[in-house]
């Protein structure tokens, strides 16, 4: 019965994950995220390995919620696993943000003409922090 109970789990969190990475693929490719964010980085050479690293990634970690895997190595390797996956987040926002012209509009509104660089990269630092004392004040 116990057996019967996995296989089920198996079964039902695979095709969730697979869902769920196949609706945020789709999300992101029709808004045309990976171009831009490979033409940005000048590696249009490696769009289909963005493609299937970013299916790889939404499978793998709804398989690693779902059942309960934990990475050896502690807390170095969660630290550099949230220093990449934030990386990554913080560039696709980014991208998104470029990509709906989200930028010059925030810059016309407030009216500066320079120092939006500096305002993205505290907006990015205020996270940082925010993310920082959650795990190790709140969570750890």
């Amino acid at each position: 019965m116990m057996a019967v109970k996995i296989l089920l789990i198996a079964v039902f969190g695979l095709g969730a994950g697979s869902l769920t990475a196949a609706g945020y693929f789709a999300v992101i490719t029709s808004v045309g995220l990976i171009n831009r964010m490979a033409d940005v980085t000048h590696t249009k050479r490696s769009l289909l390995l963005y493609e299937e690293m970013i299916i790889l990634g939404a499978s793998l970690g709804n398989i690693f919620l779902i059942f309960d895997i934990h990475v050896p190595g502690g807390m170095p390797v969660t630290a550099l696993f949230g220093l990449f996956a934030g990386m990554f987040t913080g560039l696709l926002v980014v991208c998104l943000a470029e990509t709906t012209k989200a930028l010059p509009i925030f810059a016309r509104r407030i009216r500066i003409g320079a120092g939006l660089g500096v305002i993205i990269l505290m907006i990015g630092l205020g996270k940082a922090v925010g993310h920082l004392v959650y795990y190790f004040f709140l969570y750890g």
